[in-house]
């Protein structure tokens, strides 16, 4: 399976909202051999297959855990490479992009040096501020600071000032019509 297989096989996962602990650790396996090979997996890939775990740990179906040792240790190594290629391909992420990640993965999968770049970069890009936006990236983005809040209101208190800031006013902002 190449990584289009994957991410596609993931993506039917969570519109199924399948629930095979086993099919799910082989996926990221493959993913992870996958991501081992340079240039055979793009950003928007690394960016579907995120989104697709944050929504299937939604589901009640996490990477975390594992049917095996031997899965649970591949798990392991696939969600640590995955974070470090969602860092990488930041700087380039849109609004959309970082909403196709969404909350679920931010606070599950990343921990807080990368938690914090990733809000960073929302501030920066205005994600679900900027004038002209969707109204599906303004609520995409108001879930993302719900989710965020919810999981540890002591983590945003620890976030720089101009971070803190973007998400009290994206919490603010008005349900789009």
């Amino acid at each position: 399976l190449n990584a289009s297989v994957v991410v596609d096989s993931l993506q039917l996962m969570v519109a199924a909202r399948a629930s095979e602990q086993t099919y799910l650790d082989m996926l990221l396996a493959r993913f992870l051999a996958a991501m081992r090979q340079d240039g055979a997996v793009g950003a928007d890939q690394i960016i579907s297959c995120a989104g697709s775990l944050g929504s299937l740990q939604e589901q009640g179906l996490s990477a975390k855990k594992a049917a095996s040792g031997a899965a649970a240790s591949s798990n392991r190594r696939c969600l640590d490479l995955l974070g470090e290629r969602v860092m990488t391909a930041l700087p380039q992420m849109s609004d959309s992009d970082v909403c196709l990640i969404g909350g679920a993965f931010v606070v599950t999968y990343l921990d807080d040096t990368e938690k914090r770049s990733f809000l960073a970069h929302c501030a920066d890009i205005s994600a679900g501020l900027a004038e002209g936006a969707s109204v599906e990236v303004v609520l995409a983005m108001q879930e993302l600071e719900y989710t965020v809040r919810r999981h540890s209101f002591s983590f945003i208190a620890s976030l720089p000032d101009k971070t803190k800031d973007y998400l009290m006013r994206l919490k603010a902002v008005s349900q789009p019509r």
